[in-house]
């Protein structure tokens, strides 16, 4: 025959009557004659039987127990604690077969009974990285090195390119210095070279008006030669020359401006006006020699 199980006595607190107290639900772990260990939530603390009222045994688990107030405080115990969460509206419509999904808003949080709702909002809080994000992180930071090694290089083009543009200014700005520090400057002109046979010099001016001197120097022993033909400055290139008409025809040779030349410039021979010849000329008559002729002498002695 099955033993029969012994019934749990209540235990009943000896207490003043005005004494307030409040109500957790918890575990029982362990019993003495004085005192039995709890576990209520996250605590786990021993409560003497003096002072609470509840019916229950070691073993038991959801025992409601009645203590003071100031005991609840001293083992940091509130009222309620413990107790399972009111059943929410969906629960009770589960039950009784009401559907009130109508009425709730898609992802609404649910609300406890005891509990008083104020705002959604979003906080920042410390959470663990899974796997997943753990590579995902990774090959971001691959793409971010790859990314950060051709800025650098980028970077190092630019920086040399900058450099030369900067040598090169700074060259261009030394050599303005110096010509504002000298007051000089070497320039190309295109000039117009001309041997001047009375200073015996070989003197340079500008080809463009107002044909300024640009150079001149003393004569070689060579240069200082007489040409056979003096040579005039050509007509510029906009300009026709004298002899030449507008049309490009030659002019003819009694036209206005012309000058007939010798045989030896216009290859044509000059007609004899029976004037004296060499053998007409007195060999002890000075021949005039002309100026410039007598000075190329005077410098070829000197």
């Amino acid at each position: 025959m099955a033993r029969r199980k012994k019934e749990k006595a209540p235990v009943q607190a000896d207490l003043p009557e005005n004494t307030v107290f409040i109500t957790i639900t918890a575990d029982i772990l362990q019993e003495t004659d004085a005192a039995i260990l709890i576990r209520c939530g996250e605590v786990e603390d021993w409560l003497p039987l003096s002072q609470i009222e509840f019916t229950g045994t070691k073993g038991d688990a959801g025992v409601v127990i009645n203590l003071p107030e100031w005991l609840g405080d001293e083992k940091g115990l509130t009222d309620g604690m413990g107790a399972a969460p009111a059943p929410t509206d969906a629960e009770q419509a589960d039950a009784s077969g009401e559907d009130d999904a109508a009425t709730e808003e898609p992802g609404a949080s649910v609300v406890a009974n005891d509990q008083n709702w104020l705002r959604q909002e979003t906080i920042t809080v410390t959470q663990e990285l899974t796997q997943a994000e753990k590579v995902e992180y990774a090959e971001e930071m691959a793409r971010l090195d790859d990314e950060i090694e051709e800025l650098e290089t980028e970077r190092d083009r630019v920086s040399k390119a900058l450099k030369k543009q900067i040598d090169a200014k700074e060259d261009e700005r030394r050599a303005l210095s110096k010509v504002v520090r000298e007051g000089t400057e070497t320039r190309e002109i295109f000039c117009d070279l001309v041997a001047d046979y009375n200073t015996c010099e070989m003197v340079w001016t500008d080809a463009h008006p107002p044909h300024e001197e640009v150079r001149r120097r003393k004569m070689t022993a060579e240069e200082r030669q007489l040409p056979l033909i003096m040579n005039t400055r050509p007509a510029p290139a906009d300009q026709p020359a004298d002899d030449v008409a507008d049309n490009g025809e030659e002019l003819p040779e009694d036209a206005p401006g012309f000058d007939a030349h010798d045989a030896e410039v216009t290859g044509n021979d000059a007609p004899d006006d029976g004037g004296p010849d060499d053998s007409d000329i007195d060999p002890d008559y000075p021949i005039p020699v002309p100026p410039m002729a007598a000075h190329a002498e005077a410098e070829a002695v000197q």
